[in-house]
């Protein structure tokens, strides 16, 4: 009788489990099935950071890009890990902008399957194109890939941002047609930040008036916008020093101007720069975003970055 009645009882205690089991599903089970949900998420690499940022805005509520360069060196002549080559082998999209800035990044796409989508940015229609202004005028963009003599910071000017946003979108939308509606509300939302972001950088610099130099001339995208230019780069590469020759007209010219400052964006001025400008108050500003953290808002911390940095130079007293 007691037998009997234990074996009743662990029968119902069984069943009792299995039931529950049936109702709520485990931890692991809800994990894999998590798994399975995102199985079919997109792989998306960008190279540099602004571009990063932008990507990260349009994918939100889908996933995250990942962020190739995560480390400071130049993005000229990077030289990747494995781990990064890695990463770009198993990617379905790879953005960025061109050989002008990444270098590296010939080399490499070569050897990548051919599964993997490779969009040039600087290949993008729409596009304003400027090149060095030692040298040219702006251009718009034509489908020449003939671009070594473009200024490759096409970032910097929130109009070419607002183009590498749609087509990235395009590119996104086709790979992953299922999302198409979420990254075109996305884009909208960024569009309508971006077009308020312009308004308030026009109406900061409105008919503003004050001499600076640059050590590299790689500004010229975002100082278009609000209508300003510096009095000279000293380095129109970034890669190499300045000649002599372009050295002495720089003296000429500082001896000659009241200066309120010099902008750098190299991680410290070149000594042939503070030779020159011990005088005057140096203001770093950083293209790349490069202390920023990776997300979708520091494309926007960026542009206020500039936007205080310029700011900044035209409150201090003209030496």
């Amino acid at each position: 009788m007691i037998l009997r009645c234990c074996l009743l009882l662990l029968t119902f205690f069984t069943f009792s489990t299995v039931q529950a089991a049936d109702e709520k599903p485990s931890n692991s089970l809800i994990k894999q099935a998590h798994t399975k949900t995102n199985g079919n998420q997109l792989k998306v690499v960008a190279t540099i950071r602004p571009i990063h940022s932008l990507l990260s805005f349009i994918m939100q509520g889908s996933g995250k890009p990942i962020l190739l360069l995560d480390q400071t060196q130049s993005a000229h002549h990077y030289s990747l890990r494995p781990s990064q080559r890695s990463t770009l082998a198993h990617a379905d999209i790879v953005f960025w902008i061109g050989e002008q800035l990444e270098g590296f990044m010939p080399r490499v796409l070569n050897s990548l399957p051919k599964k993997v989508q490779v969009i040039e940015l600087i290949d993008s229609k729409g596009l304003t194109l400027l090149k060095p202004r030692s040298s040219a005028k702006s251009t718009d963009h034509n489908d020449s890939h003939h671009h070594a003599s473009i200024d490759p910071h096409i970032w910097l000017s929130i109009d070419n941002a607002l183009v590498l946003a749609s087509k990235m979108t395009s590119t996104l939308a086709i790979a992953d047609p299922k999302r198409k509606a979420l990254y075109n509300t996305n884009l909208n939302k960024l569009r309508t930040r971006l077009l308020k972001q312009k308004t308030s950088l026009t109406k900061a610099f409105n008919n503003a008036s004050f001499k600076y130099l640059v050590y590299h001339d790689a500004f010229q995208y975002f100082e278009k916008q609000i209508n300003i230019s510096p009095l000279i780069a000293i380095s129109n590469d970034e890669e190499h020093a300045p000649g002599i020759k372009h050295l002495i007209l720089v003296n000429k010219l500082i001896t000659k101007n009241k200066i309120n400052c010099i902008i750098y964006n190299t991680q410290s001025l070149p000594s042939v720069a503070r030779n020159l400008v011990h005088n005057i108050p140096q203001i770093h500003i950083d293209p790349l975003a490069q202390s920023f953290k990776p997300d979708s808002e520091l494309y926007f911390k960026l542009i206020n970055s500039l936007l205080e940095g310029y700011h900044q130079c035209q409150q201090l007293p003209e030496n």
